[in-house]
């Protein structure tokens, strides 16, 4: 009977071709550890940054297309304003309440509906350096909720053109007779006088 001797050990050229998969470490023996942690942790640092980095750059973009979602909605309210007719019923009067109501609850609750998209602090502290408890704030976000309100604005006023068009808006001077205070009479006539006495 022959003995086969099996070898299990991959030649060292072979392994070095292949690159590590994504997320592998490889083991360090004691020599290699303290010359590669150093490059470790600033490999890692950077892979940190970059995706803290993608992070804010995603939510950016999502907080602009929250501030402009209410114009893009514009055109298709037009229509439906337009098809709903100026006389008043019940549904174009619900159609005008809601794009008067809407849009001051929206501009009310701007925080509630910004709050997923403030960017956090760092959460990781540099070697050396006292960090001091940090808070998110929403300064970043000051450009798009500037434009969400002024797009929420716009949603009023075509709710306001709405009401003037159909003659709910109080626009006229014979709107407003009940409050006018009614004027002496610059002169007085004789039979007037007389019967006043």
């Amino acid at each position: 009977m022959s003995l086969i001797k099996l070898d299990y050990t991959v030649p060292q050229s072979k392994s070095s071709s292949i690159p590590n998969p994504p997320g592998y470490l490889t083991p360090f023996t004691t020599k290699q550890s303290a010359s590669a942690s150093s490059k470790h942790v600033q490999a890692n640092d950077e892979a940190l940054a970059k995706r803290a980095r993608q992070s804010t750059e995603l939510r950016m973009k999502r907080a602009w297309d929250l501030a402009l979602s209410p114009a893009k909605s514009l055109p298709m309210q037009a229509i439906m304003l337009y098809f709903s007719g100026s006389g008043i019923q019940i549904f174009s009067l619900g159609m005008i309440f809601m794009l008067l109501t809407q849009p001051i609850f929206a501009v009310l609750n701007i925080f509630q509906a910004f709050e997923p998209f403030r960017p956090t602090p760092s959460a990781m502290p540099r070697k050396g350096v006292k960090v001091a408890a940090e808070e998110s704030t929403y300064a970043p976000l000051i450009g798009p909720m500037v434009i969400y309100v002024a797009c929420q604005g716009l949603v009023l006023a075509l709710g306001l053109y709405k009401c003037s068009s159909m003659g709910i808006l109080p626009t006229g001077s014979g709107d407003w007779l009940h409050f006018e205070i009614r004027s002496n009479p610059p002169e007085w006539s004789a039979i007037r006088s007389r019967l006043l006495g």
